[in-house]
């Protein structure tokens, strides 16, 4: 009788566990791509940021924070999700005016090899004030898409792209004037190093985003590019 108890507690144990082996094989077995996608990760950095901005009639640098949270699933790492916040509140001392943004972007990835092509959901939110008058105010929800790669360098040292294009289908003019968002474009280049083999990383990197805020009489063409430096906390189970 404890024999067969001693059996089945095996075979209980064996069920249990079998997800996580078959998540953590792939740190051993997989390919170096499949052994740099975490399955649960949280990514921030800092990056000294320069906004031009015609709307709001001027141009300065300043700080710029992003946060990202995801995950890749399945022990070939193929499928995956992230989540990706940036908020900047920038003020103009040249003119007096502001800008002010939020971008939320959920996106669903694959990976094919070192390719990674994505689609999702985003947010987007844009207020611009001139002397404390607000001139802009936007709220748009949509769609994104983008293509990404990776490749190793050396071991330990990985070279990391990303393109993203966000198109939005609704948009809240919140001053009814009639204004409306063009579509986002992103670019994301970055190199990130092991600091431990497996729970942290340290990255360095470069970005780009782009819009347009498109008014009854003219465009406004925005821009945010910058160097940046952050790490990345993940696990494997």
């Amino acid at each position: 009788m404890l024999k067969t108890w001693q059996k089945l507690s095996l075979i209980a144990c064996g069920l249990a566990c079998s997800p996580a082996q078959s998540q953590t094989r792939s740190q051993v077995t997989g390919d170096s791509n499949a052994k740099e996608a975490q399955t649960l990760y949280l990514r921030g950095d800092v990056s000294s940021t320069t906004f031009d901005s015609k709307a709001a009639g001027s141009k300065d640098s300043h700080s710029s924070i992003a946060y990202e949270v995801g995950g890749w699933f399945g022990e070939s790492r193929v499928v995956g999700l992230s989540v990706r916040n940036s908020i900047d509140v920038v003020p103009f001392t040249l003119n007096q005016s502001e800008s002010a943004t939020n971008f939320t972007d959920v996106r669903l990835r694959g990976r094919l090899w070192g390719i990674m092509p994505s689609v999702g959901v985003s947010l987007s939110e844009i207020d611009v004030k001139n002397k404390d008058v607000k001139t802009v105010g936007l709220f748009g929800t949509g769609m994104n898409m983008g293509l990404g790669w990776t490749g190793t360098l050396y071991p330990g040292i990985v070279l990391n792209g990303d393109a993203m294009l966000v198109k939005s289908t609704h948009i809240f003019d919140k001053l009814a004037q009639g204004t409306q968002l063009g579509n986002r474009k992103e670019a994301d280049v970055h190199i990130a190093f092991d600091v431990t083999e497996r729970i942290l990383d340290f990255l360095v990197g470069y970005r780009l985003r782009k819009y347009d805020i498109i008014t009854k009489d003219t465009t406004f063409a925005e821009q945010a590019a910058g160097v940046y430096v952050g790490v990345r906390l993940g696990v494997y189970f």
